[in-house]
C-alpha cells in the first residue's frame, strides 16, 4: 500500500516538472528597480522604481531576468564609465510590494556611512521590455564551417 502511494506521488511530481518545463511565460506588468555596487569602491547606483511589461514564468520568476541586469550594466559602462559594478534587478508583480522592497534596499544603502548612493531617475535610465523567445534544445553539436576545420595537410 505504501509503495503504491509513493509511486503515485512520484508520478504526480514528474507530471508537475514536465508541465513546468513546457509552460510558457505570460506577459504582464511588473515593477522593477536596479542596484549596482562596486565591491572595490564606495559607489552604488540605484534606479527609480519602474513599471515594465515583462514575461513572468508560471513559477513566478522573471523570464530572461539576466537581460535586465545586463541592460543596466551596459548603460553604466557606456554612459557613466562605471565598468566594475555588480548589477542586480529586483521586481514584483504587486506595486505596493515592489515599493516596500525599493524602500528597504534604499534605506540599507543610505545607512552605510562610507557609501555614495547615486540615483538614476526614469528620465535618465529606463528598462526596456525584453521579448521572450522560446529556446530550442537540440541533441546535436553545431557543425563547424569549412573554413574552421583544419585538415591534416594544413597542420604540416
Amino acid at each position: 500500500m505504501m509503495r503504491r502511494w509513493l509511486m503515485g506521488l512520484l508520478l504526480v511530481g514528474l507530471v508537475a516538472v514536465a508541465y513546468g518545463a513546457t509552460a510558457k511565460p505570460k506577459k504582464q506588468r511588473v515593477y522593477m528597480f536596479g542596484v549596482a555596487q562596486s565591491f572595490t569602491d564606495s559607489v552604488a547606483v540605484m534606479t527609480d522604481l519602474q513599471g515594465v511589461d515583462a514575461y513572468i514564468m508560471p513559477n513566478g520568476f522573471l523570464a530572461d531576468r539576466s537581460l535586465y541586469s545586463l541592460q543596466f550594466n551596459n548603460y553604466l559602462v557606456a554612459k557613466m564609465g562605471q565598468g566594475r559594478l555588480t548589477c542586480a534587478v529586483f521586481f514584483d508583480k504587486n506595486k505596493a510590494k515592489a515599493e516596500k522592497k525599493f524602500e528597504k534596499v534604499r534605506n540599507k544603502y543610505r545607512g552605510m556611512p562610507n557609501l555614495i548612493l547615486q540615483s538614476l531617475g526614469i528620465d535618465v535610465f529606463r528598462f526596456e521590455p525584453q521579448e521572450w523567445v522560446e529556446s530550442e534544445i537540440t541533441d546535436t553539436a553545431p557543425v563547424p564551417a569549412e573554413s574552421d576545420s583544419i585538415t591534416n595537410s594544413q597542420k604540416k
